[in-house]
Order: C-alpha cells, then sequence, then structure tokens
C-alpha cells in the first residue's frame, strides 16, 4: 500500500539524473506531490531548514560532500525525515553502511525502474515510523504516555551540563529541583476497586501533573505508584518549597474515575543540584529519603538535608 508523500526533497548534482527520477515518481506516484531538487549538501541543509519535507533522495556522492560523510550531516538536520541514498555500483558497500547509521534505504543508480522506486519510497517510511515507535517505547511509560526513568535520567543529566556551562563559577545559585511523588495508600485503591480502576486513576494523575508544569520542565513515571518531577532554572529555597506545595495542592480535588471520586494525597521528596547531588543517582536517593521522611505525616512535602537518615 502506497503511503501519501507531500514534499520531496532531491540532493543530485547530475542533472540528468534528477530529471529521471522526477519523471519516474511523477509516471509511477499516484498522489500529488512537491518536488525540490538541490546539488549540494549546503543547498540541503537550508533548504530543511526553512521547509517540512516527507522523504528526502539523498546522491552519496556531491561537489561539497561525499560518502558517509554526506548522510551523517543529512541525519543529524533531518532526524525524522524518511532517508534513501542514491549510489553507483562502486558505492554499494559505503550504501549500506548508510543505512546502518540513519538511512532507511538505498538505490543503485541506472538499476532503478518506477515501481521499484515507489516501493523504496513506502519501505522507507514505514521503517521510519517503526523505528521512531520503538524509540517511543524504549523512552516512555506504557501506561501513561509520560517519559520514563531512562529518558528523565537523560534529561536530568543534559540539564546537569547546561547549569554547569551556565554557572560561571558560581556555587550558591539554586539550579535543579528533583521530586520524587509516591502516593500515599495507593494499595488500598488497588484492593478496593480493582488493578483497573487504579491504572485510570495513574494516568488521571499522569495528567494533572503533565498540565501543572512548565514545558521545559519533565514528570516521568518511575513505576508503580511513583512519579518523578524535574524543574530546571530555579532560584531560591521558596520557590522550591512552593512548588512542592504546588504539587501537593493537585491533589486537593478527588479524581473522577468510572463514576467514583477517588481521593488519594501524596508524599513527596525534593533534592536539590547541587547542593544534595551532582549525578542522578545521588539526587535520586536524597529525594527517595526526603520522600520517606515525608511519608512519615503523608500529604507532606520534605526537602533533604544531610541530617536525614534512611528510615
Amino acid at each position: 500500500m502506497e503511503t501519501e508523500i507531500r514534499n520531496i526533497l532531491l540532493v543530485e548534482d547530475n542533472i540528468g539524473d534528477a530529471r529521471f527520477l522526477y519523471e519516474l515518481l511523477k509516471d509511477n506516484w499516484k498522489h500529488a506531490f512537491s518536488f525540490t531538487h538541490v546539488d549540494r549538501i549546503q543547498k540541503a541543509l537550508q533548504s530543511i531548514s526553512e521547509s517540512p519535507y516527507d522523504l528526502l533522495l539523498l546522491d552519496l556522492t556531491l561537489p561539497d560532500s561525499s560518502g558517509i560523510e554526506t548522510v551523517q550531516r543529512i541525519c543529524h538536520a533531518a532526524p525524522h525525515i524518511p532517508i534513501i541514498v542514491l549510489t553507483g555500483l562502486e558505492d554499494d558497500s559505503i550504501a549500506i553502511e548508510s543505512v546502518q547509521i540513519g538511512a532507511q534505504d538505498y538505490l543503485v543508480k541506472g538499476q532503478v525502474t518506477g515501481p521499484f522506486l515507489i516501493r523504496a519510497i513506502n519501505h522507507a517510511i514505514e521503517r521510519k515510523k517503526m523505528a521512531e515507535r520503538l524509540q517511543y517505547l524504549a523512552t516512555h511509560d506504557l501506561l501513561t504516555d509520560l517519559p520514563n526513568r531512562g529518558l528523565l535520567q537523560d534529561r536530568l543529566t543534559h540539564a546537569i551540563d547546561k547549569s554547569i556551562r551556565n554557572r560561571n563559577g558560581s556555587s550558591d545559585k539554586w539550579e535543579i529541583a528533583v521530586m520524587l511523588l509516591d502516593l500515599d495508600n495507593f494499595k488500598l485503591v488497588n484492593d478496593t476497586f480493582g488493578h483497573p480502576q487504579g491504572d485510570k486513576l495513574l494516568i488521571a494523575i499522569a495528567d494533572r501533573l503533565r498540565n501543572a508544569i512548565r514545558k521545559s520542565d519533565t514528570v516521568a513515571r518511575m513505576g508503580g505508584d511513583e512519579f518523578m518531577i524535574l524543574f530546571e532554572d530555579i532560584g531560591e529555597r521558596e520557590d522550591v518549597e512552593g512548588l512542592g506545595q504546588k504539587i501537593l495542592d493537585l491533589f486537593s480535588e478527588p479524581f473522577q474515575i468510572s463514576g467514583h471520586n477517588l481521593q488519594i494525597t501524596a508524599s513527596v521528596g525534593i533534592s536539590i543540584y547541587p547542593f544534595d547531588g551532582e549525578d542522578f543517582q545521588t539526587l535520586m536517593k536524597a529525594a527517595d529519603i526526603a520522600m520517606y521522611h515525608a511519608k512519615r505525616e503523608r500529604n507532606q512535602f520534605s526537602l533533604y538535608n544531610k541530617a536525614m537518615k534512611i528510615l
């Protein structure tokens, strides 16, 4: 089955090959499409930055770039666009390597027919969709669609790296808050209403948390009934305390689940970079200790300090 595409970019310095590919598409593609042709990689990079494309046909040998470097530059600039590389017989091994580093397929010049080109396009688009879907599943929680622990760790590491670059030697600025949230008595919900209703509650909580934070922050599901929130670019202690109270306030209203009003609270532990740790594991451990201290009274938040004992 053909996948509809609208915008195609061809990067090819041979005008005859470019005309040949355009005629094949025009004669064999069943849908309307726009066709843009450039003959240099620099022009391609500029065009990609200015216009959305559904497919990119890339000659491996260009006047200003050739071989694997060409594919690498295009993949970096257009990570979400399916790419088919065009190669001569002598470049066959390079074409295979191109697929291994990010292209979806390759075509050997002189052997391309209309049906073969259309089939390659459809396969390339489907492979790209599948790869992106698998990447999404590897980095997100299947129940709530929130980032998972691995993706949160990557984002926290990136935030720390950014903070190091921006601090200019200052060590007294509050930069990043890590907030670990554990639901109080969630097991009682599962035991009373069943696991399907418990899952619906987790989804509703995830939605409420997601809508309460800035786009620059991240809420993730760590597993079970635990969530973690990464806040970047924060200032004073009062700001962090305000965030803790804001998250607790989200649970003041009951959740409407299958006709039931479910009231649940949460306990929150907070650690701060760079004061409580300078890497994911240390900050996570500090937030976990603080959360268990908050758990003693429930529906509370607690900022980590070094005097806290592991409960």
